[in-house]
């Protein structure tokens, strides 16, 4: 049936054109002043059911922490071991975009867009929120079988000790 490969590439070509349309327009500057976001981050999704053509490749959102490193304003970040690359913009708007190859021939590959809010100066930690897709192609004997999971989320920016 191809009616599902149709909605793949609808779902995967909106979440490609929302993480670069944060970049575009009026605000969509690399940042000049960059904000202090580089840490780890403990993403925190909405609720909601993992669609089954996701679950029965045993796909689920990523648990581990988002990790983000910053040079001006260019991102590097980890997710699961996905390594992922961006940009932040003056708006506090980034946009961070990786794949990785699966052992089954397939991929996997993450677009995490959002918003940074800075610490208060009261001494409060800075956090993101946005949306996260996961995009995954997994090798078969029956051929390639593909999915994908859009979920907001929210992220605190986790204390270095």
């Amino acid at each position: 049936m191809t009616s599902g490969r149709f909605w793949m590439i609808a779902a995967t070509l909106a979440s490609t054109t929302a993480a670069l349309a944060a970049g575009c327009g009026d605000n969509g500057s690399p940042c000049s002043t960059c904000p202090s976001m580089e840490g780890r981050y403990a993403l925190e999704f909405a609720e909601g059911a993992i669609p089954a053509d996701c679950a029965s490749l045993g796909v689920t959102l990523p648990q581990g922490p988002l990790d983000i490193q910053r040079a001006g304003a260019g991102l590097t970040a980890t997710l699961e071991g996905v390594e992922l690359q961006g940009t932040v913009y003056q708006t506090f708007d980034f946009s961070l975009l990786g794949t990785q190859a699966a052992l089954d021939g397939g991929s996997t590959q993450y677009s995490v867009s959002g918003r940074y809010t800075p610490a208060r100066t009261d001494g409060g930690t800075g956090g993101i929120s946005g949306s996260f897709t996961g995009t995954y192609a997994r090798g078969s004997a029956q051929g390639t079988r593909r999915c994908s999971i859009l979920r907001a989320y929210t992220a605190a920016q986790q204390r270095q000790p």
